[in-house]
């Protein structure tokens, strides 16, 4: 046998040898694939459950607010982005039959067209509004809630771990609150400790 033929039987050799390698090679790399993309699907189901569960707490909190003051609307706002807040939302809303929503009123508006009020919301931990028109100066703010119908509202800071500013509680009246400020509070704030450390963030 020559050399050349010899050259081209370990050719064949490596080449095959060589094959089998990269074969292996690239199953070992789709079953670690297809495994970070099953552990993956199985990660967004578990986040995907604690936040329906989450949610359901939410909501339940908000309906007891609704009942126990005899409101006619209670919602949560929402600044959002995380972590570069510009915006306001609502996601968790109830309201009785017949009374307009503000879910729709309030999505994605800016912070810098009710500034004040935005303020107001991020500083204050409690806020007992009898009269919208006397006690909400941000033109803006006043216009939106007056008109959807709100006479008097109570706004709730929600807060998270490290004390930083997640939403506000509102809840609100079509006609003068019977409720007494103390009465508010006390309900407000038991609310708010069961919301506040597992709202999801707004998306």
């Amino acid at each position: 046998m020559d050399a050349s033929a010899i050259i081209s039987a370990i050719g064949v050799i490596i080449t095959g040898v060589l094959g089998l390698w990269f074969k292996y090679n690239q199953k070992t790399k789709d079953k670690l694939t297809d495994l970070k993309i099953e552990q993956f699907k199985q990660e967004q189901e578990i986040k995907n459950k604690r936040r329906n569960d989450s949610s359901a707490i939410v909501f339940g909190e908000l309906w007891s607010i609704l009942y126990q003051m005899k409101a006619d609307r209670v919602y949560i706002v929402q600044p959002h982005p995380l972590g570069n807040e510009c915006l306001l939302s609502v996601y968790y809303e109830v309201k009785r039959k017949g009374i307009e929503g503000m879910r729709d009123k309030i999505q994605n508006l800016k912070m810098s067209e009710v500034a004040k009020f935005s303020a107001d919301m991020s500083k204050n931990l409690f806020m007992y509004i009898t009269n919208i028109d006397e006690q909400v100066d941000d033109k803006y703010a006043k216009s939106l809630l007056s008109s959807c119908g709100c006479q008097a509202a109570i706004i709730k800071r929600l807060n998270d771990s490290k004390y930083d500013w997640v939403g506000s509680i509102f809840c609100e009246f079509t006609s003068p609150m019977e409720v007494s400020e103390d009465e508010a509070r006390t309900i407000m704030h038991e609310a708010a400790m069961n919301i506040q450390y597992l709202l999801p963030e707004y998306k």
